[in-house]
């Protein structure tokens, strides 16, 4: 799961999914795991960001060739993700200094891969109520949190990846 989860959780509004279910699994004895986004902070996804230069320079026609074409979300017909993802980013608005635009589910996805490429620590599991997160110190359910990403680590593979991709076989 991937939130705007700031050191101090007052002051985030979680606006992308609704307390009911959010706080269903944060009240479950399962494993859970949250990759922030912190818009801003250097410690969240939202620093692994590339340059709307870096992704048409670097994209066009790299992964997989497929035989039917995918439907741009600005138009236009896509055979491989490298050309889908340059027309997303020549559409995008970037922001920043160099203006660019986050990865934040490559960053989540890529710590999977390699958990080095993180920092992660347990914290009691928050609940989220009317809007906000709500500390709860003495809860003795705990979530792991990640934060401080390898941003050139998570980019440069990301980019080797895509140069030399693998089909994965079927089980």
């Amino acid at each position: 799961m991937q939130g705007s989860l700031p050191r101090d959780f007052r002051k985030v509004f979680f606006r992308a999914d609704s307390g009911f279910y959010v706080n269903y699994i944060l009240d479950q004895d399962v494993p859970f795991e949250m990759v922030t986004v912190r818009y801003g902070d250097p410690s969240g996804t939202d620093a692994v960001r590339v340059t709307q230069a870096q992704i048409l320079h670097r994209m066009p026609g790299k992964g997989p060739r497929i035989s039917e074409p995918v439907i741009g979300s600005h138009g236009g017909e896509f055979y491989t993700w490298g050309d889908y993802s340059a027309n997303l980013f020549e559409h995008y608005g970037m922001w920043g200094s160099p203006p660019g635009r986050p990865l934040f589910d490559q960053a989540a996805v890529a710590i999977v891969k390699n958990p080095g490429w993180a920092e992660s620590y347990e914290h009691p599991a928050p609940a989220y109520i009317e809007g906000q997160w709500v500390e709860r110190p003495d809860n003795p359910r705990k979530i792991t949190i990640w934060e401080w990403f390898d941003i050139y680590g998570i980019i440069n593979d990301f980019f080797v990846v895509m140069d030399n991709y693998v089909i994965a076989g079927r089980p």
